[in-house]
């Protein structure tokens, strides 16, 4: 059976509900003081607002791709109630946004496979290795990954 390809607009409206699912799971949330709070509420609005008045050129699904990985970065790589009951509100409202660990994901593969990966490991390499998520070996292995894939994609714009 073949899966129906989902449009720019389609992907954006899914991204736009669960901003606004985040945004209001933010803003009931004694954990952040206002002053984490609100640039975490305004960089949600921010994407919100880029997906669903993208530039003309950024109108691909290649960009909303971004967009979405970088807008659930946080509540892929936390755990704490709030984000428990951000994935429960998405499955409530037929969001179908995945959950993924992104850094476990890679260190069972051994290989870092894309950009988005890539871009995800970088960002959170240094702070999974403070907090406990992983070891030195681990930080290793991945910064060897880190490596091969740019030497795979020299000459590209990473």
């Amino acid at each position: 059976m073949n899966k129906k390809r989902v449009t720019y607009q389609e992907r954006a409206e899914r991204l736009a509900k669960a901003v606004d699912i985040a945004v209001k799971i933010l803003n009931e949330s004694d954990r952040f003081h206002n002053d984490s709070k609100t640039p975490m509420i305004n960089l949600c609005n921010q994407i919100k607002q880029m997906a669903l008045n993208p530039e003309p050129q950024f109108k691909k699904v290649a960009s909303i791709k971004y967009l979405e990985n970088d807008f659930l970065t946080y509540w892929n790589e936390s755990a704490d109630k709030e984000v428990d009951k951000f994935w429960t509100e998405l499955y409530k409202n037929g969001i179908d946004f995945e959950r993924k660990d992104t850094i476990k994901t890679v260190l069972k593969r051994g290989k870092i496979k894309d950009i988005y990966e890539y871009d995800n490991i970088v960002d959170n390499i240094v702070v999974a290795e403070q907090i406990g998520r992983i070891n030195k070996e681990q930080t290793t292995e991945l910064s060897q990954m880190i490596g091969d894939f740019e030497n795979r994609n020299k000459g590209k714009d990473l």
